[in-house]
């Protein structure tokens, strides 16, 4: 099974930031940024991944860890050797580039987030 967990140092140092101002509205802007491009990543994902018998794209599933945490898995045993490739399998990185692709959206989201609340 692969599994990519979407964690962002910059959001991290961020949320420091905000929790030094007193301020717990910023992992509820995280989560829905998060939730909100999860779909995304997944819709990505499963269009790039192997498709021979289609078990490993329907095992496809997304989620969160905990409020600013989210994931993409697969929920087969060979996902990782369709991921990372072996002498045998070229790697597909499906599920990576899927999360390379999108997560800028995640930090975008945010970020104007952060912004309107300042400004308001």
């Amino acid at each position: 099974m692969v599994k990519i967990t979407v964690i962002s140092p910059d959001l991290a140092r961020l949320g420091k930031k905000m929790s030094d101002l007193k301020d717990d509205g910023f992992k509820k802007e995280v989560h829905e940024s998060i939730r909100k491009v999860l779909p995304v990543i997944h819709r990505d994902a499963y269009e790039n991944c192997p498709k021979d018998t289609g078990i490993l794209s329907a095992s496809l599933n997304v989620g969160f860890e905990d409020e600013t945490t989210g994931y993409i898995a697969d929920g087969v045993f060979y996902g990782v050797f369709q991921e990372e490739g072996t002498r045998f399998i070229e790697p597909k990185h499906f599920m990576r580039n899927a999360v390379n692709k999108n997560f800028p959206r995640v930090e975008n989201e945010v970020t104007a987030s952060i912004k309107k609340k300042f400004n308001q």
